[in-house]
């Protein structure tokens, strides 16, 4: 794993990659590399399907810091919540994360922290979690990919819903499009290791009882990955 160079010159020549532990706010400011969400986006556009999002969306994203990147024994309050993490994210609705949610996401974590024997925690600490990778192509595209988890043989991608989304995500032929996230992620651990690994989503509810399901792709799903990912990058 590489270190942290300068944020501003980040210069990669054709077909070499790296890996970084840089912030979120640091990867999304590299806006000359296209990442998942942008492929999406041309994914949506081109099909006209829609990326539904809901009030869970900022639930989602304190849950996937609190899973990732704050220790087992962290306690979040609502001051800290509100003042801190969400700061400056209020939704134009005028809705704010109150304490209702807070016990949702509480409720969830101490799921997922036993869900499985422990297995979510132990990933995380034999794992590498929120790390970020950027290559340049052979044709000098650039790209860059930012898993939340990656354990010795799987790519662990943590998705949050609410209400019956779950179950018509799972349902989905190309998960609700995400199927184009897994087959960018699976391209930079194959171009950053030079090995095959697996992927998978893990799936919580995060209103009670919190279902869990651990999604793990088949060859077949992970061919129509690679595939979307090729259509997209040609268009």
């Amino acid at each position: 794993m590489s270190g942290r160079p300068n944020i501003s010159s980040l210069i990669l020549k054709p077909g070499e990659c790296l890996a970084i532990q840089d912030t979120i706010h640091e990867y999304l400011a590299r806006t000359d590399f296209v990442s998942s969400s942008n492929l999406r986006s041309r994914y949506y556009e081109a099909t006209g399907a829609r990326n539904s999002r809901d009030r869970g969306v900022g639930l989602g994203s304190v849950f996937h810091r609190l899973m990732l990147e704050e220790p087992e024994d962290f306690e979040l309050d609502l001051p800290t919540l509100r003042d801190d993490w969400l700061a400056g994210t209020k939704r134009s609705s005028g809705y704010c994360l109150g304490q209702s949610d807070l016990h949702r996401i509480n409720g969830a974590r101490e799921k997922l922290n036993h869900w499985s024997e422990h297995l979510f925690s132990k990933w995380v600490k034999s794992g590498q979690a929120e790390t970020s990778i950027y290559w340049k192509d052979e044709l000098c595209c650039q790209w860059r990919a930012r898993p939340d988890l990656v354990t010795q043989d799987l790519v662990v991608d943590l998705k949050t819903f609410s209400g019956k989304n779950q179950k018509r995500f799972l349902k989905s032929r190309d998960r609700n499009g995400y199927l184009i996230q897994a087959g960018l992620y699976l391209e930079a651990l194959r171009r950053l290791n030079d090995r095959s690994i697996g992927f998978a989503f893990l799936c919580i509810d995060l209103t009670p009882p919190f279902d869990i399901r651990l999604d793990v792709l088949d060859k077949a799903q992970i061919v129509l990955a690679q595939n979307l990912i090729c259509q997209l990058k040609n268009q």
